[in-house]
């Protein structure tokens, strides 16, 4: 008989292999990666429901944030083991997860995008099952605007990848010594959301940030595999410093890191503008996503 409960402490492991098995394409492999977006904060209120016959099959995941004035939940990650799907053991997960999620005041639910630390920007639109199964839930598209992301073939673009930065512009890997007044630049600039996401490049190693300064200022940023390997962004300039080159410089620098680290893709996630990534580094349109919500009652009560 197979039994949905709130997640254990000493479920990490299991729950750990068996997203790396059932996660579509690689979304599994980065295990420091999947640490972080699940586990990653402990003051956030992030339920996690794993279901269990001889071991776990299954694991549904979220997490509480305000967004735009109100308590909204996000899925973070719903996983049905091989041998276990298409029997509702999925929408039993994610029922489980919707009561808990309503019952710490959220009152819409959303799959994805769960931002600073989220694995997908939205449900991935090429994924016709992921999408049924949201639907059949009571998930609809609340007519955001979808997120694109870019795909980069770094081995057959890698004369752009490799062209050397201007001599005159300053750049160098961030450093954790530095981080306190590059994380004050980061609130100013960019907010909150970015700062957040960017703390987590200084887990990696290497650090996976790279930023320009110049008489103290910061003129911008681009950092990689903040929340999943393998994932280029986020990435800004200070508009005083626009023109001069920097973002390219910084993009290029990244991906010139995974180069060396001999990968030879790269995906750059939830990208704004695609012209500069297609001339710069010759990205090319990938995945596109969807956040799907649903409304969540009052009083903890929700079902599939």
């Amino acid at each position: 008989m197979t039994v949905v409960r709130p997640i254990a402490p000493d479920d990490s492991a299991d729950v750990l292999e068996l997203l790396r098995r059932g996660l579509p394409h690689d979304s599994g492999d980065d295990a420091d990666g999947l640490r972080h977006v699940l586990w990653g904060d402990p003051e956030e209120h992030a339920p996690a429901f794993v279901a269990e016959d001889d071991g776990l099959v299954g694991a549904a995941f979220g997490k509480v944030a305000e967004r735009d004035g109100e308590q909204r939940a996000y899925v973070t990650a719903v996983v049905v083991a091989d041998g276990h799907r298409r029997a509702g053991l999925g929408r039993d997960l994610l029922a489980a997860l919707e009561a808990a999620t309503a019952a710490r005041g959220a009152t819409t639910i959303q799959a994805g995008g769960s931002v600073p630390a989220y694995w997908w920007p939205g449900v991935d639109t090429a994924d016709a099952d992921t999408l049924a199964f949201f639907a059949a839930c009571g998930y609809a598209d609340p007519g955001t605007e979808p997120a694109p992301n870019l795909d980069v073939d770094l081995v057959a673009h890698q004369d752009l990848v490799r062209r050397t930065a201007p001599p005159s512009l300053p750049m160098h890997r961030l450093t954790p010594e530095e981080w306190p007044a590059f994380e004050a630049w980061m609130r100013s600039t960019w907010g909150e959301t970015w700062a957040a996401e960017v703390r987590t490049a200084l887990q990696r190693e290497p650090v996976s940030c790279f930023v320009s300064r110049e008489d103290g200022e910061y003129l911008g940023f681009a950092a990689y595999d903040t929340n999943r390997a393998g994932w280029f962004g986020p990435m800004g300039s200070s508009p005083g410093a626009r023109g001069r080159g920097v973002g390219a410089a910084l993009l290029r620098a990244c991906l010139a890191d995974y180069l060396d680290a001999g990968r030879t893709t790269c995906e750059i996630a939830w990208v704004g503008p695609v012209d500069f990534y297609a001339r710069t580094v010759g990205a090319e349109p990938g995945r596109t996503f969807v956040a799907f919500r649903k409304p969540l009652p009052a009083g903890g009560a929700a079902s599939a």
